[in-house]
């Protein structure tokens, strides 16, 4: 399933189109996975990263997570299926000048129109 991309972006958009909440919920996420660094405080994992994507909280995820903690890749993706959140694949894929569907962990959870770029 994820295996042609390098990368996923989760939007905080349900597929039924609503803005999911709380409108932080990307660095959350990101917090859970963070670390502290002697001089630098806390220090995210190049794995999660927030951003904001056409005005739209998301969280780009790197598919290597799953090889090297795949207990945190089936957190995101158990969060993913419960709030029914829209994914697209992220930059640095194979298929990242087409962006299509993404299949969601086994179903597809959008449209082709609900592309966002």
């Amino acid at each position: 399933m994820l295996s042609d991309v390098a990368e996923f972006v989760v939007r905080g958009e349900t597929v039924e189109g609503e803005i999911f909440q709380p409108p932080d919920w990307a660095e959350r996420m990101c917090a859970a996975f963070a670390g502290t660094e002697a001089g630098r405080g806390k220090v995210y994992p190049d794995y999660v990263r927030p951003i904001v994507a056409d005005g739209v909280t998301s969280l780009v995820i790197q598919v290597s997570l799953q090889r090297d903690n795949a207990g945190a890749f089936e957190m995101i993706k158990q969060f993913i299926a419960e709030n029914r959140l829209v994914l697209r694949s992220g930059r640095g894929s194979r298929d990242a000048e087409h962006t299509g569907p993404l299949r969601a962990f086994g179903r597809d959870r959008r449209g082709s129109g609900r592309n966002c770029k």
